[in-house]
């Protein structure tokens, strides 16, 4: 009786330790040790505006390390679904996250440029908890909605249902993305759809059209590669290939772009026991992988948009030689401002590409109102364009 029970306790012991040593390994990560780099410009001489770099550029690199803290955390589904960034409320405590840091690596401001890089340990359980508490996506990005547009054939012929459109409507639903109604432009034509994938302004008009911040245009196509009987039975094998693009309406930039294609080997990837059955299996497996690897792109593009610049297209009218030049001039020193790229002037019209950091661009329009050269009347402003009218301060 005295073996059993030290037996039993022997046997109780092991599992204790067992379950005690899986546990520590299986829980999540709470902190994270992070090299990041962060570069500002010595703006004058002295060793003042030396130091102002240096702090600028130490400040960059914690929030660049914050950044990759996020993107660990980010792949993980509860945030991947809600689609949560850095907001402005997260960089104001920046520091907050970052337990400690120091610094390996410091140019000291060699030829006007400060570059510092350090090693911080962030601690991402408080960072997950605030990322969780907030919806950086509706609050940053305007809530943009998506409209999904898409030309699909089986064996080089339209297919009714238009199941890669369908399934990827229901996926960017299901991850919080606001979609445009499909029932407005039931009308559209598989040819039209194939003809806004190849010219990306004819989606953009499309968009523009339905009211979408970003379309997704694509084609897809179905197409029989086998077929045999085993046990007197037919099964059909097909393969889907699918592209798509993401184009920002407003500036008809691409910002995402992929290409799919299905294993017919593999079970639910394109076999059946009828051909159109077969067909649409590997359409809706090509649907839902184009879906995942679409919005891990898009969600990249907002996040670095978010966390570093975002490129900005500023349309002014009313402009001869005098405002354009001061206008350019007041726009480069704004700080948070990148660069000032001209793209085009025409019958007063002046088009530029601007870098902008991501944390001012949500009140830039404001910044414009104090420039002292020129006058600035705002006329339009979405997600990455702003409209303008500019004219002589008295």
């Amino acid at each position: 009786m005295l073996l059993n029970s030290r037996l039993i306790s022997v046997i109780l012991l092991f599992f204790a330790v067992f379950f005690y040593r899986n546990t520590l390994y299986c829980q999540p990560q709470t902190e994270k040790v992070i090299e990041a780099e962060g570069i500002a410009a010595v703006k004058g001489e002295g060793n003042g505006n030396l130091l102002i770099a240096r702090d600028e550029a130490v400040k960059r690199a914690l929030r660049q390390a914050v950044e990759e803290g996020v993107g660990t955390l980010i792949d993980s589904e509860s945030l991947s679904q809600n689609f949560q960034l850095l907001n402005d409320e997260i960089y104001s405590q920046v520091k907050g996250y970052v337990r400690e840091y120091k610094i390996i690596s410091d140019n000291n401001g060699e030829e006007n440029i400060y570059r510092i890089t350090v090693k911080a340990t962030v601690v991402l359980g408080s960072l997950e908890k605030d990322l969780k508490a907030l919806n950086i996506i509706k609050h940053e990005k305007g809530n943009p909605r998506v409209m999904v547009l898409f030309a699909e054939v089986m064996d080089g012929l339209p297919i009714a249902g238009n199941i890669v459109q369908t399934k990827m409507e229901k996926i960017f639903l299901k991850h919080g993305f606001p979609v445009v109604d499909k029932s407005q432009f039931q009308a559209i034509q598989s040819r039209d759809a194939a003809l806004n994938y190849a010219d990306p302004m004819k989606a953009v008009s499309l968009g523009r059209r339905f009211g979408a911040e970003v379309v997704i245009v694509g084609q897809a196509s179905s197409d029989l590669v086998d077929s045999s009987r085993p046990y007197g039975v037919s099964v059909f094998y097909y393969q889907a290939q699918v592209s798509a693009k993401a184009i920002k309406v407003d500036t008809a930039q691409i910002m995402a772009v992929e290409t799919v294609e299905t294993d017919w080997r593999k079970p639910g990837q394109g076999q059946g026991s009828g051909r159109t059955e077969a067909a649409k299996q590997a359409l809706n497996a090509a649907g839902e992988s184009i879906s995942d690897n679409m919005i891990k792109q898009i969600l990249k593009a907002w996040r670095s948009e978010v966390f570093n610049t975002v490129t900005i297209e500023v349309v002014a009218e009313n402009v001869n030689g005098k405002r354009r030049k001061n206008f350019k001039k007041e726009l480069e020193n704004i700080q948070g401002v990148e660069s000032v790229n001209e793209r085009n002037y025409t019958n007063q019209v002046l088009v530029l590409d601007l870098e902008v950091q991501g944390s001012i661009w949500n009140n830039f329009d404001e910044r414009l109102e104090s420039f002292e050269t020129i006058g600035v009347e705002l006329t339009g402003k979405t997600q990455n364009r702003i409209d303008v009218k500019l004219f002589d301060l008295e």
